[in-house]
């Protein structure tokens, strides 16, 4: 069975009202972007609601018209042939289903060249982003906020202040801490039992769809590669992240360093280091006689704190050790202060 909106868009968010950004993310084949292309043939063929597709780079929005290929196929009473054609020497591109004005294909890499055009987009109602979530864990430099500067133009057509497109963004469950959920603190709120999250304007789901993790595991070239132990593989087919943060709760043993103690917020964490499995530890037990105590947010920093930001060698010291898979957290409240730590920069 494919992936199906009818659940995710009968919900309302954390005010109660009808949300504007849909996060959804599964395993690799569940349909989702299936159903996110057939929702918005289908708002076109009912209402004349017209789409926007956005891309990273401005070299994938010429590609936008072959997304449309096998849904069409799927779905033939929807339209025949989607075809996009360049617009203001390549900037964006327009796309045209069977002959009428369908919508637009447009990049996050330059949203200030598109301020000027709102007024093409008064009947744009639905946008998709699909694959927000990379699996390099390459971003652009402020990333969301070049996708909120997008929104706004979009919504601005037609002569509004501001409209609420619905804004469906798709991947693969890649890492929880990918630029959007630190940016909508939806990394914090994630357990392994979580299906949706609320907040104010959007609703996350996270699901798992089991047929498509059947088709993969029944594939030769499945069989293939996960005779090797492919950690990719793996999560192709497994209810779990690719770079799943879990595995980082334990609590090492043996002897251990003292390093520094970090304060953030109201409360202070203790680093350590285990030399005989070589793990750097953060935990919420410091030791209360070191006087090195550390903070990154100037409204933690007094008299016996120093402040460092993300070119001190401590920042980097943990990074490098969240990076090679040595970095351990006592429980989840530990490990979600050092992330958003980490989080500052950790794309860029």
């Amino acid at each position: 069975m494919y992936y199906s909106l009818d659940e995710i868009m009968s919900k309302k968010d954390l005010d109660g009202r009808e949300p504007s950004i849909f996060f959804i993310t599964t395993n690799r084949s569940a349909g989702k972007t299936t159903a996110v292309l057939k929702y918005m043939l289908e708002d076109f063929k009912n209402t004349g609601a017209q789409a926007v597709l956005i891309y990273r780079h401005n070299y994938e929005t010429s590609a936008a018209s072959m997304i449309f290929e096998d849904v069409l196929k799927l779905y033939p009473d929807l339209g025949t042939e989607m075809i996009s054609k360049s617009y203001s020497k390549g900037l964006f591109y327009q796309l045209f289903l069977d002959g009428e004005p369908f919508g637009y294909s447009l990049s996050l890499n330059n949203p200030d060249a598109m301020k000027k055009y709102s007024p093409l987009f008064a009947e744009v109602e639905n946008a998709l982003f699909d694959e927000f979530q990379t699996e390099n864990g390459k971003y652009l430099d402020k990333e969301p906020e070049k996708l909120q500067s997008l929104y706004l133009t979009i919504g601005r057509g037609g002569g509004s202040q501001s409209r609420d497109i619905k804004l469906f963004m798709l991947s693969n469950s890649v890492s929880i801490m990918n630029p959007y959920f630190i940016q909508f603190g939806i990394y914090k709120r994630i357990k392994s039992n979580t299906h949706f999250i609320r907040g104010n304007g959007w609703i996350a789901e996270l699901g798992f769809n089991e047929s498509a993790s059947e088709a993969i595991q029944n594939s030769a070239i499945y069989r293939a590669f996960n005779g090797n132990q492919s950690n990719y593989m793996s999560y192709s087919v497994e209810n779990r992240y690719l770079y799943d943060s879990e595995i980082f709760i334990s609590s090492p043993s043996g002897k251990s360093k003292y390093l520094f103690t970090i304060v953030h917020g109201s409360e202070k964490y203790g680093v350590r280091e285990y030399y005989e499995e070589g793990l750097i530890y953060v935990s919420r037990k410091p030791d209360p006689s070191f006087p090195r105590i550390l903070t990154f947010k100037p409204g933690d920093h007094n008299q016996n704190t120093i402040m460092l930001n993300h070119n001190s060698e401590p920042w980097k010291y943990l990074r490098e050790a969240f990076q090679s898979g040595f970095l351990r957290f006592d429980d989840v409240k530990a490990k979600n202060v050092i992330f958003e730590i980490l989080a500052v920069d950790i794309y860029k």
